[in-house]
C-alpha cells in the first residue's frame, strides 16, 4: 500500500522558533522547502541559535511575546502554525512560573486564534510530563496520567496539560485543524549545559572531568530521542 505523501506546507509559522527544538525545527521545514516566521520573546531562547537562517530570504524572525495577541506581527498568512513556545527546562520554568502558565494558556489561545483566521493547521508541542509521576510504564496515550498540581513541577505540566485542553476545546468548538504532539526527553545541539536536564548535565561534566550526577537511586529510566528523530 502507497504511504500518502505529507502536505506541502508553503509559510509556517513557529512560536518558540529560537528555541532549542524550534530552532532544529525552523531549520528542518526551510530544507522541506516552507518558508519560516519564527516569533519569539527570547526570555529562554536566542537568536545564535537561528543564526545560521538569517540569510535565508524565506527565513524571517520577529521578536514578539505570544502571551500577547502578535497575529499584526506576522506578514504574511500561514498554512501551518506550530506552537513550541514555552520554557522547558526546570531551571527556567521554576525562575519563570508565571510565565510559563501564560504562555500554555494565553500564548496557545493566541497561537490558535492565528491559525484560525489563516485557515491553517496547528500542531501543539506538549510534553510527557503531562503524565506526572506515571503509574504505566511505557504511557500509553490514553492513559490519563497522574499529575500533583501544586508540586514543584506543576507549572510546566498544568500549562502543558491546559494547552492540550484549549487546543481540544478549539478543535470541536471552531473547527480548528489541530494536532497535539507529546514530546519525550528530546535531546542535541543547542541544549545548554546548565538548563538541568539529565543528558546535557551528563555531557557537561563528563567533558569537564566531574563526577555525573546521579538523582535517587539511579533506576530512573527516560525515553530519549534525539532532535533530528524529533
Amino acid at each position: 500500500m502507497a504511504i500518502p505523501r505529507a502536505p506541502r506546507w508553503e509559510h509556517a509559522v513557529v512560536t518558540g522558533g529560537s528555541g532549542f527544538v524550534g530552532s532544529h525545527l525552523c531549520t528542518a521545514l526551510l530544507a522541506e522547502g516552507t518558508a519560516v516566521t519564527c516569533v519569539d520573546d527570547f526570555s529562554t531562547g536566542t537568536p545564535d541559535n537561528v543564526a545560521h537562517l538569517r540569510g535565508d530570504p524565506r527565513f524571517r524572525l520577529v521578536e514578539a511575546d505570544v502571551r500577547r495577541p502578535f497575529t499584526h506581527a506576522v506578514d504574511r498568512e500561514p498554512d501551518l502554525v506550530l506552537h513550541f513556545a514555552s520554557p522547558a527546562s526546570p531551571v527556567d520554568y521554576l525562575r519563570l512560573p508565571l510565565h510559563t502558565l501564560e504562555v500554555g494558556s494565553l500564548g496557545t489561545r493566541n497561537a490558535l486564534a492565528l491559525a484560525h483566521a489563516a485557515g491553517a493547521r496547528f500542531v501543539l508541542a506538549s510534553t510527557s510530563e503531562v503524565y506526572g509521576d506515571p503509574e504505566e510504564h511505557p504511557q500509553n496515550e490514553r492513559y490519563w496520567g497522574h499529575v500533583n498540581p501544586v508540586g514543584p513541577r506543576s507549572v510546566y505540566d498544568e500549562a502543558k496539560r491546559f494547552g492540550e485542553a484549549l487546543t481540544t476545546a478549539d478543535a470541536s468548538a471552531r473547527g480548528t485543524d489541530t494536532l497535539i504532539v507529546r514530546l519525550f526527553n528530546t535531546y542535541g545541539p543547542r541544549m545548554r549545559g546548565y538548563d538541568g536536564r539529565a543528558v546535557p548535565t551528563f555531557v557537561r561534566q563528563a567533558l569537564a572531568g566531574e563526577p555525573l550526577t546521579v538523582a535517587g537511586d539511579g533506576r530512573q529510566t527516560r525515553s530519549l530521542c534525539y532532535v533530528d528523530d524529533t
